[in-house]
């Protein structure tokens, strides 16, 4: 495969000798949304014993090798020891997922943009923010966070809005999802991936009529009138069937932005991507890409990636895994 630069610091210092020497592999898996992007470590533990990195110590990983580079920060939760023969498996999670974030709250707000609530939470937690207008200009009013933790919350929140959102190197990110742009609104050139790239079995493309519907519903409740109404809009035209939410809304807007997400994301699933490619640090979760020269049909079909895993290995170099879905239309 290719070789790159892999530099390992813990706690801050660098590592080097026997950290390398008894490494058998180094993985890194990014995902799309906020579930906990990981690191896993293996070594070789053969007498006389290596000297893992300790349970809350935090790794940094870069990768380079001239077409990308690759950084993150982790926390070791897990190091767990295999005997006769002798190997230790290292993992850790983003350092950006902070244990705070996931203790349980209640309050509410009154008047509140999303824009104005997804600010509130970075700020309080120190953290930077790109927001963008298009998901996070709905007004309401009022919202509670009831005896539930703010990552739990602002999930909620994005998949209601059709928003991506996400923690990377300390800056919230919250993105129109599946549309490949960044939070001003622009599109993010989608990264080629070309056959000469690609390993050999690896690359499929499909095309499924599972889950397919016409019709999105779902239902909000009308204070006024102190009875629940119901939502409908088109999904997929060639289809039969409704899908139906199950969460309750606050509002008729609320409802229709809600059904439309979902709509626009059961699209975007009927056709899927998987492959292995030559290493590159640079791809990462949530970045368009589309093939090259592979195949009619696939190729510059664009697809977002939901995760990419980075394994290096001393005998294979590096390579990268993606899967992906069909970038939205429009």
């Amino acid at each position: 495969m290719t070789h790159p630069q892999v530099h390992v610091t813990v706690d801050g210092a660098p590592v080097c000798g026997a950290f390398f020497d008894n490494l058998v592999s180094l993985t890194i898996v990014d995902r799309e949304g906020i579930r906990a992007d990981t690191l896993s470590l293996v070594f070789n533990d053969a007498p006389p014993h290596f000297q893992s990195p300790r349970r809350g110590a935090v790794v940094n990983v870069t990768i380079q090798n001239g077409v990308g580079d690759f950084t993150g920060d982790y926390v070791v939760d897990r190091v767990e020891f295999d005997c006769l023969p002798y190997k230790i498996t290292v993992s850790g999670h983003s350092a950006d997922l902070r244990s705070e974030m996931k203790a349980n709250k209640t309050r509410h707000w009154d008047n509140a943009a999303v824009k104005d609530i997804v600010k509130e939470k970075a700020e309080s937690y120190g953290l930077k923010f790109k927001i963008s207008d298009a998901v996070s200009s709905h007004l309401y009013d009022w919202i509670g966070q009831q005896d539930e933790s703010d990552l739990h919350f602002l999930e909620r929140l994005a998949k209601r809005h059709g928003a991506l959102f996400t923690i990377k190197n300390s800056v919230l990110l919250w993105l129109e999802r599946g549309t490949g742009k960044t939070a001003d609104g622009e599109a993010i050139p989608p990264a080629k991936i070309l056959p000469t790239s690609i390993i050999q079995g690896s690359c499929k493309v499909s095309e499924t009529d599972v889950d397919r519907f016409a019709k999105v519903k779902c239902y909000w409740q009308d204070r006024k009138g102190a009875k629940r109404q119901e939502v409908v809009v088109d999904a997929d035209p060639e289809a039969s069937g409704e899908h139906t939410l199950r969460e309750p809304f606050s509002s008729k807007e609320e409802a229709e932005a809600a059904a439309q997400a979902a709509a626009r994301e059961m699209m975007r699933g009927l056709v899927e991507t998987s492959c292995s490619i030559i290493g590159r640090p640079g791809l990462m979760a949530g970045q368009p890409a589309a093939y090259s020269g592979v195949r009619p049909v696939i190729d510059d079909r664009e697809f977002i990636l939901e995760l990419v895993r980075h394994t290096y290995t001393k005998t294979g170099g590096l390579t990268t895994i993606f899967t992906g879905k069909l970038k939205e239309e429009g």
